[in-house]
């Protein structure tokens, strides 16, 4: 069989779909979050729903289309990753927002606030119902992906919490609520993003990674459980002076992250290659290898691709390599994003 491949989670929202998105046409949106709750009244409402739908279908069969194994609903419901799933959550202030420097002080913008405690609203299953609805318009498996407590933390002023292991343990909960509830209506692929890992290696080391494995508590064997940390995002499409986590964050963090309770690591090798040290001290996890660089509008070719899983591969078993995107696609247009994962899927296929 030919190696695995797949997306990490948002996908380009397509240009006639009219949400607020925190990127728009390539470029970072600085109150996205006011935008997004003028539209949260008509939601709910059949024309939207039925224009979700469309978006969707045609999200799930580009990526179809290009063969990927694994794949995501593109994330289009969510105006950015975090805050999508934080909205259906107590304890946080959407509509007050404050001023905020984050992501070690690569991005500044109004902010949602945390303003009490954070909890579960009940045992629905928000997270769940948009897989049932998702994964019926497709026979691959749709995976789900969820913000971690980490990155939660930073994206958010907090106005409540004096202790921020109190704060994380709320978040853990939650968090874990909804991966149980996922599980039980059968979604069989979810992933916790948690970049912050890499902005923050040494309270990731203390305690974050320690979190972030409680969020898997209790789930099946059968469910396979991946966690995705990235170096940051640009500011910009084609930015090359852009803030990015510590190189060698990764490195840092591979023997605690090799030994944590979930099966997968997603990690960044196309913006910037690591160290081969890297690949070597994964000696349990499956390592899901970004092979596009999401930043950039340059489509990689089929044998750089090849090129680059062949280097991997002397140090990372084929049983235990999945290949994709550096991060999500939310930079890049349809029509790029088709052009990279299609070169990247036939690259894969070629490794049988």
């Amino acid at each position: 069989m030919s190696l695995s491949t797949t997306v990490i989670g948002s996908m380009p929202k397509p240009a006639n779909f009219h949400i607020p998105c925190w990127v728009r046409d390539g470029v970072l949106v600085g109150n996205f979050v006011a935008e997004y709750n003028k539209i949260l009244s008509v939601q709910d409402s059949e024309g939207f729903e039925n224009q979700l739908t469309r978006v969707t279908q045609d999200i799930i069969y580009l990526q179809e289309k290009v063969g990927l194994s694994v794949i995501t609903d593109g994330e289009l419901r969510r105006e950015q990753y975090i805050y999508g799933f934080c909205r259906n959550l107590g304890g946080f202030d959407f509509v007050n927002t404050k001023k905020k420097l984050c992501r070690n002080g690569a991005w500044e913008c109004l902010l949602p606030r945390i303003v009490s405690k954070i909890c579960h609203k009940g045992e629905a299953g928000f997270m769940a119902k948009e897989w049932k609805w998702s994964q019926k318009m497709s026979n691959l498996p749709v995976k789900v992906t969820i913000p971690g407590p980490m990155t939660i933390t930073d994206t958010f002023c907090n106005d409540f919490y004096e202790d921020e292991r109190t704060l994380f343990q709320d978040l853990v909960n939650c968090i874990n609520i909804e991966l149980k509830l996922l599980a039980k209506a059968g979604c069989k692929q979810v992933q916790v993003d948690e970049p912050l890992l890499m902005r923050n290696p040494d309270k990731a080391s203390e305690y974050g990674i320690s979190y972030l494995s409680k969020c898997f508590s209790g789930l099946p064997d059968d469910v396979f459980k991946a966690v995705h940390a990235c170096c940051g995002y640009p500011n910009y499409l084609d930015q090359t002076d852009y803030i990015k986590a510590d190189k060698d964050a990764y490195l840092k963090l591979s023997k605690e992250l090799d030994n944590a309770n979930f099966d997968a690591i997603s990690i960044e090798d196309a913006h910037r290659r690591n160290d081969p040290r890297l690949f070597q001290a994964f000696q349990k996890k499956k390592v899901i290898l970004g092979v596009i660089d999401v930043a950039k509008s340059r489509v990689e070719t089929v044998e750089e691709i090849q090129e680059h899983i062949r280097d991997v591969l002397k140090y990372i078993p084929k049983d235990r390599l999945i290949i994709a995107p550096d991060c999500g696609l939310v930079f890049l247009s349809l029509d790029l994003a088709e052009k990279k994962l299609t070169n990247m899927v036939e690259a894969a296929k070629s490794f049988s």
